[in-house]
């Protein structure tokens, strides 16, 4: 509390023992009703901000799928192969869909060691549950994933 707004209560204060008035009280609830304005205001942000992870994450796995596409990587049984050695690019799309896929169990990853200290990761993603996942947001894709996604719909959900 800053000490003008001290010295503001100890005015009222006095000047509710002086005269009688009820001014502390008035003040009080007008910062109650204020506080509570602002809690409502806050509740609001944060539900917004819940929406907008989700949306971000929908949005993430969809980059995701563009890139299993571009790499593809589009019949249920197959699992795509990582080298992180062979460059940073693969370390990057590895991190990303560990990040994205796996740690949301939309993906499993298997590794491999193959020397010291050189691994290979194996990634096999869980097709009927991204599907799932950007199906109840379509509104929310990038518009070429949609129809990719409707095509492959049927063949992605089997296995």
């Amino acid at each position: 509390m800053s000490a003008w707004t001290r010295l503001w209560f100890v005015v009222l204060v006095i000047t509710d023992r002086l005269l009688g008035t009820h001014l502390v009280e008035r003040r009080m609830a007008r910062l109650r009703r204020w506080i509570e304005e602002y809690e409502a205001h806050a509740a609001v942000i944060q539900q917004q901000q819940k929406e907008l992870k989700r949306l971000l994450h929908v949005t993430q796995v969809g980059l995701c799928v563009l890139y299993l596409y571009q790499r593809r990587l589009f019949r249920p049984e197959t699992w795509l192969r990582f080298a992180p050695a062979e460059g940073a690019d693969e370390e990057e799309a590895l991190d990303m869909l560990i990040e994205q896929l796996v740690k949301h169990d939309l993906a499993a990853v298997q590794v491999k060691t193959v020397g010291e200290r050189a691994y290979v990761y194996f990634l096999r993603p869980d097709w009927p549950a991204i599907k799932e996942l950007l199906g109840a947001r379509k509104e929310h894709l990038d518009p070429t994933l949609v129809p990719w996604l409707e095509e492959r719909g049927q063949g992605m959900s089997t296995g």
